[in-house]
C-alpha cells in the first residue's frame, strides 16, 4: 500500500502548473473526500493542494452561468443560482458533512461512473474552463470525461429557457454510493419532446449522454412508462461489478429513465 509522501499547497495557478510539471504523477487535491478516502486504498506519492487558488461560487457570465471547480457541492445546493436540477443533483450526496467538503470540480476529476452531478451537468450541455500550461482553454463536458486533461478551473451552464429537466439515483440506503444515476432535459412542445437529452451513470466505466436513447423519443409524445421502460431495456449494456449484476441494472436503469421523463414533464420550465 502506497502512502502520501509529499504535499504542496502552491498560492497561484501558475505555482500550481509548474508543480505538476516537475512531477507529473502528483495529483491535484481539492476537497479530499474520494482521494483521500478509505484506509486500503493507495494514495498517490504526491499531493497538490487547489485550495488557496481555485475559482469558487456561482456567478453569471453573459448568458451562462459560471461555477467555479472550488464550489462545494452544499454551496452549490444552497445557491439559489444554480438550476433546480443541480441543487437536486448535489442533494444525492446524502451526507451534509461531505458535501460541505466535496467540491464540483474533484467530483469531475474522479470521473466516477456513478457520480449524481455529472448526469445532470450532461443534460445541461455544461462546458469547462480548463488550465494545460497555456491560456485557459474551453472543452465540452462529454469529449472531456472520455479523455481527461488539464485542471478544470470553471464549469459554464448555458442558458436555455423552456427546459424541463428531472434527475434521480438509485442506492441501497440514502447514504450510500449511488449503483445507478440518471438525468434528463427536454422542451415539450404540442405534448411531444424535443431536443432532449438522457444521460445514466453505473453502466460503464463512466457517466454519459445516450444518443440511442435519445432518438427513440425525440419529437415524440410522452410514452406510457411500461412502454419507455420496454424500449429503452434492449439498448443498454452495463457491466456486471460489485454493485449488481447487468442484468439488474438494464432493468432497473430503464425504469429510473422512464420515471424521470415522465417527472420532467410535471416540472416547471427554466425561465
Amino acid at each position: 500500500m502506497r502512502r502520501t509522501e509529499r504535499y504542496a499547497r502552491p498560492a497561484s495557478l501558475g505555482e500550481a502548473l509548474a508543480l505538476k510539471a516537475a512531477d507529473p504523477a502528483a495529483a491535484w487535491l481539492a476537497g479530499g473526500t474520494f482521494l483521500l478516502a478509505g484506509d486500503a486504498r493507495d494514495k498517490p506519492e504526491s499531493l497538490i493542494d487547489l485550495g488557496a487558488f481555485l475559482p469558487r461560487g456561482l456567478s453569471a457570465a453573459g448568458a451562462a452561468l459560471a461555477i467555479g471547480a472550488g464550489t462545494s457541492f452544499q454551496e452549490l445546493a444552497d445557491s439559489r443560482a444554480a438550476p433546480a436540477l443541480l441543487r437536486r443533483a448535489a442533494l444525492g450526496m446524502a451526507n451534509r458533512n461531505v458535501r460541505n467538503r466535496a467540491t464540483v470540480g474533484g467530483n469531475l476529476g474522479a470521473n466516477r461512473s456513478c457520480s449524481s452531478l455529472i448526469p445532470s451537468l450532461l443534460v445541461l450541455g455544461a462546458e469547462l474552463e480548463l488550465a494545460e500550461g497555456g491560456p485557459p482553454a474551453a472543452a465540452g463536458l462529454e469529449s472531456w470525461l472520455a479523455g481527461p486533461r488539464g485542471l478544470v478551473l470553471s464549469l459554464r451552464i448555458p442558458a436555455e429557457a423552456g427546459r424541463r429537466s428531472a434527475c434521480g439515483r438509485w442506492a441501497r440506503t440514502a447514504c450510500d454510493l449511488s449503483v445507478l444515476s440518471a438525468a434528463v432535459s427536454y422542451r415539450l412542445s404540442a405534448g411531444a419532446m424535443r431536443d432532449l437529452r438522457i444521460a445514466l451513470g453505473g453502466l460503464g466505466p463512466r457517466a454519459r449522454r445516450f444518443p440511442e436513447l435519445e432518438a427513440l423519443f425525440e419529437g415524440r409524445p410522452l410514452p406510457s412508462r411500461e412502454d419507455m421502460e420496454a424500449r429503452i431495456a434492449p439498448l443498454l449494456r452495463p457491466i456486471d461489478d460489485l454493485r449488481g449484476s447487468a442484468e439488474f441494472k438494464r432493468f432497473r436503469a430503464a425504469a429510473l429513465a422512464a420515471e424521470l421523463l415522465r417527472a420532467a414533464a410535471g416540472q416547471e420550465a427554466d425561465a
